[in-house]
């Protein structure tokens, strides 16, 4: 028996073996200058035009790789015995980046005027994650990586997932034809969505990745800037911006239906109408904020020390804002409250500041007023600094971003204690006014800490009447303070009421905890003034 085993075993190891299956790849570009790998074994250059036929590879699953330039483009390819598999590699678009005129155009402002060497890979990346948010589930999926930002789309059939690779840093001209390449993926991944769409997708995203003040404006929201500047919209009424992945709320506007709601600042927008805010831009966040008076849209509001998001159903109003709010609280004692800065801001401080002539001491509030105009912002200042003080500078990375705005009022309201509120809805240009006026010594700060948004950002019109909200330099106190993403700290710190931690909104009647401690002060310092030395 053993002998027959041993025969079987000599006899099975002279038979001969069987031919390998195999077949052929057919390996064209669009583009020159291509070099290819099969299974890690270098090919040669595929030439433009012209075929690169492999012949007998073995049947099954085969990786082939490409690179031009820094750019590396992967796939899996099914091989099939005694058949020619046509493999077209798509690595770069042929001839000059033209189709995107947009993305051209935006691309040419950041290199231009952004207020510090733009890192065009991080806009990249973020133009690419605007891609995938677009694009049909499952057909484009974007990676960062050590080596760079990495694309994965469905290729045709025949094999797997292709996957570009792109380099780790790059210039401008780069970016722009890597987003052209990747742009005309996404075209022929889905036909049925619009070419516009994909491009304005990409520019949302690229901005947001730069910094959370620069947006893409589309020509609705570009409208509505314009029309927010000089102080009259449809919405809910709130200022919004956008930290790390959320779009938080800087203030509710006073008055309006987000205030009278409870909206917060600091609150976290988690969703509009039921849909997610989390992957939203602050464009489209605002474009879905506003909208027809008497309308209502259901806000989702996350805030810290809630386990869960709470609902707000708001109704739309015709938000006008009156900027400038006075009254005398006790004989001698005035009371200015800004609740955002616009056009003709200065001039409404002016006409409650010429009816009071000179009073003894004043209180500005400043509480919950997001900004607005830097213009204005130093119109106001300037009415409480006389000698020309500096009120604020401005560095950027161009010289024509560099600006100083110094104190030229021809009558300006000085000779009497000032005490100014502040909160963390106090951002941009109320926190220019109280930087200024603290370094200065002409106001003592009352409240808590300011929000820190000490970044300039300049509108910029773009050729199909859509804009660009690009961050272009950052603004200074005249002690050459930058209070962005720290803020201003007051020299009286005085909790928020209660109420204002509520859920809904605070009762008419609240206490104004912050308010009495202001009054007291400005009391002592006019006394101390009378008293004299």
């Amino acid at each position: 028996m053993l002998a027959f085993v041993l025969g079987l075993a000599l006899l099975a190891s002279a038979a001969p073996a069987a031919p390998e299956r195999v077949g052929s790849l057919a390996l064209t570009a669009k583009v020159a200058g291509v070099e290819v790998w099969l299974d890690e074994q270098r090919l040669g250059e595929v030439q433009t035009g012209a075929e690169m036929l492999v012949p007998n590879v073995p049947a099954g699953t085969h990786r082939i790789v490409a690179k031009k330039g820094a750019r590396t483009w992967e796939r899996a390819v099914e091989v099939l015995a005694d058949d020619r598999t046509a493999v077209l590699i798509h690595i770069d678009v042929p001839g000059p980046t033209v189709g995107l005129k947009l993305t051209a155009e935006v691309t040419f402002h950041v290199e231009s005027s952004y207020v510090t060497l733009p890192d065009f890979a991080r806009f990249r990346l973020g133009a690419l994650r605007g891609l995938e948010k677009v694009m049909p589930e499952g057909t484009f999926a974007v990676a960062a990586t050590d080596q760079g930002a990495a694309i994965t789309y469905r290729g045709p059939p025949g094999g797997g997932n292709i996957r570009v690779l792109f380099s780790p840093s790059t210039t401008r001209g780069e970016a722009l034809r890597d987003l052209v390449f990747a742009h005309s993926v996404a075209r022929e991944g889905a036909p049925a969505v619009d070419a516009a769409k994909l491009e304005q997708a990409m520019m949302e995203s690229a901005l947001g990745a730069l910094d959370s003040y620069s947006s893409f404006l589309d020509r609705d929201a570009y409208k509505d800037m314009q029309v927010g500047i000089s102080g009259t919209f449809g919405g809910v009424g709130m200022e919004v911006t956008r930290r790390d992945e959320w779009v938080r709320v800087v203030a509710p506007i006073e008055g309006t239906p987000a205030n009278r709601a409870g909206i917060q600042s600091g609150d976290i927008i988690a969703s509009i109408n039921g849909a997610s805010a989390k992957d939203m831009s602050l464009a489209e966040v605002v474009k879905r904020l506003r909208g027809k008076p008497g309308t209502k849209v259901t806000v989702g509001i996350m805030r810290e020390g809630w386990a869960a998001p709470r609902e707000f159903e708001i109704v739309r109003e015709r938000i006008q804002v009156q900027s400038v709010q006075t009254r005398e609280l006790e004989r001698g004692i005035g009371y200015l409250r800004i609740r955002t800065f616009q056009e003709k801001t200065p001039e409404d401080v002016e006409t409650a500041l010429g009816g009071w002539g000179k009073p003894d001491g004043l209180i500005l509030d400043l509480r919950n007023n997001p900004g607005g105009l830097l213009s204005s912002a130093v119109e106001v200042a300037e009415k409480f600094l006389d000698g020309n003080k500096l009120v604020v500078y401005t560095q950027g990375r161009i010289s024509n971003q560099n600006m100083r705005f110094s104190a030229h009022a021809k009558k300006p309201h000085t000779g009497f204690p000032i005490v100014i509120l502040v909160n963390n809805g106090s951002a941009s240009a109320s926190e220019i006014v109280a930087g200024a006026l603290q370094d200065w010594g002409v106001a003592t700060l009352v409240g808590n800490k300011t929000f820190g948004k000490g970044s300039v950002q300049t509108i910029i019109p773009l050729s199909d009447g859509a804009g660009l909200r690009l961050t272009t330099a950052r603004y200074f106190t005249p002690k050459g303070r930058s209070i962005d993403g720290s803020g201003l700290e007051p020299e009286v710190v005085v909790a928020q009421p209660p109420e204002a931690l509520a859920p809904g909104p605070a009762p008419a009647t609240a206490p104004d905890p912050q308010l009495q401690e202001a009054l007291a002060r400005l009391k002592a310092l006019i006394a101390a003034k009378k008293a004299g030395p």
